[in-house]
């Protein structure tokens, strides 16, 4: 059972066992951290208190492996989150709590130390989110978070309904789960996008809002606008209403994608055919897209027409040909006679299984988790480490399943 009450109980000690200490000032958000906590900890501790009750305890007890305090009423909230940061060491992760929304304060705060800033009123979903990310190790003071510049896969379909947003949920799974990579799925099908509904998740907010005013795009806005589904994969999907005409900032996607790539080794893009600016910021900012087509005189025709924009668009991205449901009734051309029309190669066929992928999108998981023995799956185990390259398989990374079961991953991200 969690200790619950107020600081006053001249007791420090006997909280020093404690793996997580909370100190908060008001009922609401104290009843949203002891629920929170004790779904991360055995035994939390949450007093009512502030800064100089932390000080205090500090003063008498060992560091816990995480502390959050409320800073709500501190004239001060910076400096005295900096009186905390002297009194443990880089083990000890220090969630603040306030009422102050600002991002650069939110900067400031992590930039001395602090490893999360939360805004009242706390959700339980900020909350847990705040808490996996201090599960996380910290990155060494030598090397930044990311070693290497953050592939950016971007999967856009040459006609509706040919499979790319199916292909580019099994590519982020794949990049995350089987290759350990940190990877946000992005759908930039902001009215009718089927990544959420395909997982199983709740559409996120932010996403038009980070379009639309890319200058209010930091960490802080980015961990609010995305789901977290496991350790390595998050998903940045809305569902706007269709009532109101969606303007995107020329320079959103550029602002976008670097912010995901400072925390990312692999952000995958569902890109919508419509809306050209944004196809053609998207494009530019790729360094690997799949123009997925089906077998088919329509599919070939669009997919000659859009290859070439793609290739107007970047001259870096490594731009790859995928026929999906290769062999099934869908296919009304001969591979052979495709590839002569279209004047290249398709990279890749993945071969028609219709019931698999009905199956796995019926149980909210990709393919590749769902039936990893399927031809399909393995054809797209290998793509998924083409795109990646030799230099990521000698890493060393191993194939491995989540380490948590897909169907409680979802739980946390839920959460309200």
């Amino acid at each position: 059972m969690s200790a619950l009450g107020r600081f006053s109980d001249p007791a420090p000690l006997q909280m020093a066992g404690a793996e997580c200490v909370a100190f908060v000032g008001d009922g609401e958000t104290h009843e949203i951290v002891a629920s929170v906590a004790q779904q991360f900890f055995d035994e939390p501790v949450v007093r009512d208190g502030d800064t100089s009750d932390a000080l205090a305890f500090l003063a008498e007890a060992a560091p816990p492996k995480v502390l959050i305090v409320d800073i709500g009423d501190n004239s001060s909230p910076l400096s005295a989150m900096l009186s905390l940061t002297t009194a443990f060491t880089e083990d000890t992760r220090l969630i603040g709590i306030g009422e102050i929304n600002d991002v650069s304060l939110y900067r400031e705060l992590t930039g001395a130390g602090v490893t999360d800033y939360l805004v009242k009123p706390v959700s339980e979903k900020a909350l847990a989110q705040a808490l996996e990310r201090a599960e996380e190790p910290a990155p060494s003071a030598n090397e930044p978070a990311v070693a290497e510049e953050a592939k950016r896969v971007v999967v856009i379909g040459a006609r509706g309904g040919v499979g790319a947003s199916t292909i580019a949920v099994n590519f982020a799974w794949l990049f995350a789960e089987e290759h350990g990579l940190r990877t946000t799925l992005v759908d930039l099908d902001l009215e009718f996008g089927t990544v959420a509904l395909s997982l199983d998740l709740e559409p996120t907010r932010g996403l038009r809002e980070a379009l639309e005013n890319p200058g209010r795009i930091d960490s802080l806005f980015i961990s609010s606008a995305t789901a977290k589904l496991t350790d390595k994969f998050s998903v940045m999907a809305t569902e706007e209403n269709l009532s109101g005409e969606i303007s995107f900032s020329s320079d959103a996607i550029s602002v976008l994608f670097d912010s995901l790539g400072r925390s990312n080794e692999c952000i995958v893009v569902d890109l919508p055919r419509p809306a050209f600016g944004v196809r053609h910021q998207t494009l530019r900012a790729a360094t690997h897209v799949a123009l997925v087509t089906e077998l088919s005189l329509s599919g070939l025709r669009d997919t000659i027409r859009l290859l070439g924009n793609i290739e107007e668009a970047t001259s870096k991205a490594k731009i790859m040909v995928v026929a999906n449901r290769g062999g099934g009734d869908q296919q009304a051309m001969r591979l052979p006679d495709f590839q002569k029309a279209l004047g290249r190669k398709v990279d890749v066929l993945i071969p028609e299984e219709s019931k698999a992928f009905n199956e796995a999108a019926n149980t909210g998981k990709p393919l590749v988790h769902f039936a990893a023995r399927s031809k399909a799956a393995k054809t797209l185990q290998k793509l998924a480490s083409d795109i990646l390259g030799k230099k990521n398989k000698a890493r060393g990374v191993k194939a491995a399943g989540p380490k948590k079961p897909w169907l409680s991953l979802g739980k946390r991200s839920k959460a309200k």
